[in-house]
């Protein structure tokens, strides 16, 4: 398996370029391309993981694959995916000041629309502290929560997968 990682690698930074590219054009759309980018990875996690997967045992593996080689291929495609498009959000939110402000004041607003449901469910204190905690709240917190969504997403979906096209010798 290790004389085909280059191409487990290409499927990585593929599905990256079409994370960072959807992030990016939604700017034009909406002030805050968090949401598009959460249901995009949504979408395109399974497809490249489950490419990877599907391109290891139909065209390498001779239609073997055990449940660790699938886990390990999925890994790394939504890995690979996760940090480069964690990587160009960050970088790209240090340039762009005012594509962050617009998602930092967008996030305030949702806040502030759901306050008196956040007070009735969890008290005004918990509110008060989310409020505190979202005024302090930096590119980086925008970047990584992307990268943890990508990251669970792509477990969730290699699992599934990885047991669908599981195929051993018997």
């Amino acid at each position: 398996m290790k004389q085909y990682l280059g191409y487990f690698y290409k499927i990585g930074f593929l599905a990256a370029a079409f994370s960072l590219l959807t992030f990016y054009l939604a700017t034009f759309f909406t002030p805050d391309p968090t949401l598009i980018s959460k249901v995009f990875s949504f979408i395109i996690t399974p497809i490249f993981v489950g490419a990877g997967i599907y391109f290891y045992r139909f065209r390498i593996n001779n239609n073997q694959l055990s449940f660790a080689e699938g886990m390990s291929i999925g890994f790394i495609v939504y890995f690979i995916n996760a940090f480069v498009t964690f990587s160009g959000i960050y970088i790209g939110l240090i340039f762009s000041k005012s594509l962050f402000g617009n998602i930092k004041s967008n996030m305030m607003q949702v806040l502030d629309d759901k306050r008196e449901e956040i007070i009735n469910t969890l008290g005004n204190a918990s509110y008060e502290k989310t409020y505190q905690e979202m005024l302090q709240l930096t590119v980086f917190d925008v970047a990584i929560t992307d990268f943890i969504f990508k990251i669970a997403f792509g477990l969730f979906f290699t699992i599934i997968i990885s047991i669908i096209l599981r195929k051993t010798k018997l």
